[in-house]
């Protein structure tokens, strides 16, 4: 069977025909602790020059576009996604006064409408694992960036959200692994190393205190599944029920997130 998340058809006309789904899972990460600003941190990593060329590769609602506007980025930008319901979130982000100047195309990651050697920084956040084919992305992404350039992929820790995904398993009656990462950080570096001459690993862990139940229940609505359920809500209380909580009340999940810095 194809796994929904790398299925573009699943991808463009359900689970990202808006950024509903997207939006949900980005907000709970406000009770973050300690907070990882990951656009943020990630862009201090990369170190763009200001008048850089940038390819955001799988730009969703726009979060790294929206950073890039914020530090007064003036180089070409492009951001690409497969859906298009992310791209006119993206445009939605990136609108209005003192904006990003940003050109965003429908494409695919595997390929890529642009020439060789075009970009000076390749972002790749949180995507590789909606691809069938990864290491075909990966061999895209190097070829539309220059010598000197930089490539930099951000994907989640083989525990991350452990908590969430151990109850999501059970509430399903599924082996933990069916909920698991389908590319995770390590396969992503070890992907990157076959195609770059250097590659930096960077990890950012902490853990979600989230106060109430809705937050939960809203990521959860947002997986891949849940609406085909007989009864999601049960699905969604059985979760909520499952969580690890601390003595103040609140439930607690881990996250790791980690990027690469690529450069060829």
């Amino acid at each position: 069977m194809t796994d929904p998340w790398a299925s573009r058809s699943f991808l463009r006309g359900s689970q990202y025909k808006t950024d509903g789904n997207l939006a949900a899972r980005q907000s709970i990460y406000a009770y973050q602790h300690p907070r990882v600003d990951l656009a943020a941190r990630v862009l201090d990593l990369a170190a763009p020059a200001p008048s850089a060329t940038i390819v955001d590769v799988g730009c969703g609602n726009g979060m790294y576009l929206a950073e890039l506007a914020r530090r007064g980025c003036v180089g070409r930008v492009l951001g690409v996604d497969l859906s298009l319901g992310m791209l006119t979130a993206a445009r939605h982000r990136t609108s209005g006064p003192g904006a990003l100047a940003v050109a965003l195309a429908n494409a695919d990651a595997t390929a890529l409408p642009l020439r060789d050697d075009v970009a000076d920084l390749t972002l790749a956040p949180h995507m590789l694992y909606h691809v069938p084919e990864p290491a075909n992305a990966v061999r895209e992404l190097r070829r539309v960036t220059r010598p000197g350039g930089r490539v930099v992929i951000v994907l989640n820790g083989a525990g991350h959200l452990r908590q969430l995904r151990a109850a999501l398993a059970a509430s399903r009656g599924d082996d933990v692994g069916a909920v698991g990462e389908r590319v995770t950080l390590d396969d992503g570096e070890s992907l990157a190393s076959s195609v770059f001459s250097n590659v930096t690993r960077h990890d950012f862990v902490a853990e979600l205190r989230v106060p109430d139940p809705a937050p939960i229940a809203d990521y959860v609505r947002s997986m891949a599944g849940t609406s085909h359920y007989a009864d999601p809500e049960r699905v969604i209380a059985t979760v909520v029920a499952t969580l690890p909580r601390s003595p103040e009340g609140h439930y607690l999940i881990n996250t790791h997130t980690g990027c690469l810095i690529c450069e060829p």
